[in-house]
């Protein structure tokens, strides 16, 4: 599993396609592009380190489960607020919608590598209101 996840997660097709989707932007700043792309591929790069590290199949799922809500709930977090930027503003942070886009790739590459279970378990997880988790 673990070369299965590192050869998936370090796929220079990865860095392309992320700056092609955000270069199809209409005014899209080349160096907010840029850094975007880096901080993206800098979020890769830990989870591949950490991965390198683990010689568990059953760790390496888990890690890599843990680093899909990772992420996940990094893009809810700047989706919502794209949204009350864009609510309240007419518009939001374009860096920020950067992101949200950048952290939506690497969600579809980790979900390559989980069960389709997993998915589902880990979306309804994040779904439920914070105050019925708590309880």
């Amino acid at each position: 599993m673990r070369d299965r996840a590192i050869v998936r997660l370090t796929d220079p097709a990865f860095r392309t396609l992320i700056k092609e989707q955000l270069a199809s932007w209409e005014g899209a700043d080349p160096a907010a592009i840029d850094r975007t792309v880096g901080w993206i591929l800098q979020i890769r790069e830990d989870l591949v380190s950490l991965i390198r590290t683990i010689d568990d199949d059953e760790q390496i799922g888990e890690t890599l489960a843990i680093n899909y809500i990772e992420i996940k709930t990094r893009w809810i977090a700047l989706n919502t607020k794209i949204n009350y930027q864009t609510f309240r503003q007419g518009a939001c942070d374009p860096e920020l919608a950067f992101r949200g886009t950048a952290c939506s790739g690497l969600m579809g590459e980790v979900e390559t590598l989980l069960s389709p279970n997993d998915i589902t378990k880990i979306t309804e997880f994040l779904a439920q209101p914070v105050n019925r988790i708590a309880a």
